[in-house]
């Protein structure tokens, strides 16, 4: 009996001391599975602080007056900033590299990942990671779909294309191209996703731009009476001086209707068909809320854009509670030269051929961009061949710097 039961608390023994000898190699495959998510999300921590330092150092390098060393001064600053309140890591040095040439600006952050479990799995472990922002100054912003809660914002269909060499074409949300669409610039990006045909091939996953614009002033004086509708026709020609219109213009036939320079402020619609012309130099043209123009069939349209005073580089305009579609079905919408803000609407192409190709430049901000059929929009950059200033914030102005990918 005696040994009967020695034998139980052998075997009792042995079992425990099997069963623990199995847990210890199970309990280290916990610390490290534990302390690998723990370098994993420091070392994406920092990597989220020299994207900070690196974007902020971009944005200095485009103002002239700031040297290098404020330069890194305000790239460290920010990366450190980031950084601030992380225990699992050592203060990290942070080296700043500057390129003027190229417009980039690099931030390298070394720390130390420090194990919460002394030394039981890891002791210290380095980090390294390092991140690249350019500035726009060497690719121009000169198309940006602005609506950042669509998942498609900028849309290409059928044979349609957009043709902006030297340029960039700037999604905040998604760009999809389909068929025999294409998309040709200096540089694609888009917030969400990009398919079809692109050439380069977008980057994906970029920062959304603000709009850089918001701050801009479009009132204007009411109307004292309702809009009257206005109807030119025939092979009338029709001067309209600057100022504010509180009529539903409607030009058809021949006819042609001259905007004289200055701002032009449209209470009413503004629709062109048949083979009416459109023309002006030195203009503005403003839309109220719920206003939009229609350039339809054989419509044919040169515009550019005002040349001095607070709306300078801007040819048409709107605020942001306007949700009305700008449209052009006409193919011969020939020059657009300015800038076309309409952060609220759609601009949507359906023309057949070219639109906008005698334009030295041409800049679109618009909530989405639709082109449909087979039109081809033709996006300009020669700014230096032109009188009409680029506005600040887009063009070869932009200052806005963006992550190298």
């Amino acid at each position: 009996m005696f040994d009967r039961l020695n034998g139980k608390k052998s075997r009792r023994g042995n079992v425990t001391l099997i069963t623990a000898l199995a847990l210890a190699p199970l309990s280290y495959a916990v610390l490290c599975g534990v302390e690998i998510a723990g370098i994993a999300q420091s070392k994406a921590n920092l990597q989220a602080a020299v994207d900070a330092g690196a974007l902020a150092g971009a944005g200095e390098l485009s103002v002239s007056t700031r040297g290098d060393d404020g330069i890194r001064s305000t790239a460290i600053a920010l990366a450190t900033n980031a950084v601030s309140g992380m225990p699992d890591i050592t203060q990290p040095s942070f080296d700043v590299a500057i390129d003027r040439e190229g417009g980039t600006v690099s931030v390298t952050a070394r720390a130390q990942f420090q194990s919460m479990f002394s030394g039981l799995v890891t002791d210290k472990t380095p980090l390294v990671v390092k991140s690249t922002a350019e500035t726009l100054s060497k690719t121009p912003l000169c198309v940006l779909q602005i609506d950042q809660a669509a998942d498609i914002g900028a849309n290409v269909m059928d044979s349609a294309i957009i043709r902006a060499p030297g340029c960039l074409v700037q999604s905040n949300s998604g760009i999809s191209v389909v068929n025999l669409g294409r998309i040709e610039a200096g540089s694609v990006q888009a917030v969400k996703s990009a398919s079809g045909t692109i050439s380069p091939a977008a980057s994906i996953g970029a920062l959304p731009m603000d709009d850089p614009f918001v701050d801009l002033d479009l009132t204007s004086p009411n109307c004292v009476n309702a809009l009257e509708n206005v109807v030119h026709g025939g092979n009338a020609m029709i001067s309209l001086p600057a100022g504010v219109h509180c009529e539903n213009y409607k030009v058809t036939g021949n006819a042609t209707l001259i905007l004289e320079p200055g701002e032009h402020y449209f209470k009413g619609q503004l629709e062109f068909n048949g083979n009416s012309k459109l023309r002006g130099d030195d203009v503005a043209l403003i839309f109220d809320p719920d206003r939009a123009f229609s350039f339809d069939q054989k419509a044919d349209i040169e515009l550019t854009a005002r040349k001095s005073g607070p709306l300078a580089g801007f040819l048409i305009a709107t605020g942001r509670n306007n949700t009305k579609r700008f449209t052009i079905s006409s193919s011969k919408v020939r020059e657009l030269l300015g800038t076309i803000y309409i952060p609220g609407s759609e601009f949507y192409i359906s023309s057949s051929g070219n639109v906008a190709q005698d334009s030295a430049w041409s800049v679109i901000v618009a909530k989405s961009l639709t082109l449909d059929n087979n039109p081809v929009l033709v996006i300009n950059n020669n700014y230096a061949g032109s009188n009409v200033p680029v506005p600040e914030g887009v063009g070869p102005s932009s200052g806005v710097p963006r992550l190298a990918r």
